[in-house]
């Protein structure tokens, strides 16, 4: 599908709530206007659905170019490991924020924490290493409450070699090396082949809780990629992926085919590997299902090159993301049903990868401003705003700077 071809499905959503908040309507009794027409506001266009842009250095936009990442880290890191994949041998927050950094064996134990974005936002701080909390908007994804188990999502996220020695290298995985490279005025500038994957997991028992017609564990495992982390089994339900191709990054992002909502508020596009490349939002049922998205053979051809699992078929792109706005400035919107929904704080339709990562950033004691964080819960869209970042030297657009000790 062209750029110009997309609907701008949010815009319509937004406007008419905006137009119901700003009083269109005139208050209290007004004349009667007779037989001429009453005259209809036009609608507020706030933000629209992110499209696939140009990727530097390729002749593949961003949906295509993330496709072929996605390949890659998904698949099995050998003959022997055909259940574990290249992306989750990587180095965890864990391992690259800390005073001892290290890149990780393939064996060693995963570990899984709570969202980043969710405890930043919420107004009750709890500990990022709590492994599985229970989302503070649960009912937004309908996603359960009650247990047992304590129904939870947790959350990894992982950088490829490239990004992790870059920090380690020169000395940013803690504050004290923050604060030292901004005496230096030092241009955090990471090489174009730095990666970060976040990933969202479930535990299959509060995954049968959710959606009870997958009706075992057996059949979790069969859908979904899964994994153990201090002896629980987690489904995948959800990936970001963020690639330094561009100067602001190539963003995309997934979701397991069985999401409920999925597609609400702003629809899913996928104009190279889904058969059918956009998919209108639902106005009538909100956390419904979407169906199967059906791969195309060129997809399927790099699914099978890569020696893929046949679960991976069973994850759909919602969209990715290369600019802040439109050409006519209208703010792109992009935004993942469970990591920005669930556990983030619920406005998926107002959500922007590119215009809440650029304000990753750090002060002079090497921890982001208060008037860098205050943005997280904002929900920023559209090109950054002037004066947030004065006196911030940024972070090349990873929030993992929050995390260094």
């Amino acid at each position: 599908m062209k750029k110009s071809e997309r609907i701008p499905f949010a815009s319509i959503a937004i406007a008419g709530l905006l137009l119901g908040v700003m009083g269109c309507a005139t208050p209290g009794p007004s004349p009667d206007p007779g037989p001429e027409t009453v005259p209809v506001p036009a609608a507020v266009v706030v933000a629209i659905p992110a499209q696939p842009g140009a990727v530097d250095g390729s002749t593949q936009n961003s949906d295509e170019f993330i496709w072929n990442l996605f390949t890659q880290f998904t698949a099995p890191v050998s003959e022997s490991k055909l259940s574990q994949v290249v992306f989750e041998t990587w180095a965890s927050d864990a391992d690259t924020f800390s005073t001892t950094p290290h890149w990780p064996d393939l064996d060693e134990p995963k570990k899984l924490q709570r969202s980043v974005l969710s405890r930043v936002t919420s107004p009750h701080v709890t500990p990022i290493d709590v492994p599985c909390a229970t989302p503070g908007n649960a009912a937004v994804g309908g996603f359960p409450t009650t247990g047992p188990p304590t129904p939870c999502i947790a959350e990894e996220t992982k950088r490829n070699r490239p990004q992790f020695d870059y920090i380690v290298n020169n000395h940013l995985n803690t504050k004290a090396g923050l604060a030292a490279a901004f005496s230096k005025s030092f241009d955090v500038v990471m090489p174009t082949a730095a990666l970060a994957v976040k990933g969202d997991w479930v535990p299959v028992q509060t995954m049968l809780q959710w959606l009870p017609q997958l009706g075992s564990v057996e059949e979790i495992r069969k859908l979904y990629h899964t994994t153990v982390s201090d002896s629980v089994e987690y489904a995948l339900v959800s990936l970001h992926v963020s690639s330094r191709q561009n100067a602001n990054w190539v963003w995309g992002t997934f979701e397991h085919q069985m999401n409920p909502g999925r597609c609400d508020y702003i629809g899913c596009f996928d104009s190279f590997g889904a058969t059918i490349p956009a998919i209108p939002p639902n106005r009538a049922e909100v956390n419904t299902q979407y169906g199967a998205c059906a791969k195309t053979q060129p997809l399927k051809d790099l699914m099978a090159e890569a020696n893929l699992s046949p679960v991976w078929e069973n994850y759909c792109m919602k969209s990715t993301q290369v600019d802040y706005t439109a050409a006519d400035g209208t703010p792109y919107v992009l935004g993942n049903s469970v990591i920005e929904g669930i556990t983030g704080n619920g406005t998926i339709a107002a959500s922007s990868c590119i215009a809440c990562h650029v304000y990753a950033s750090f002060g002079s004691d090497g921890a982001p401003k208060g008037s860098v964080t205050a943005m997280l819960p904002f929900n920023p869209t559209g090109n950054p705003i002037p004066g947030v970042l004065d006196g911030s030297v940024q972070f090349d657009f990873m929030w993992g700077v929050l995390l260094a000790p």
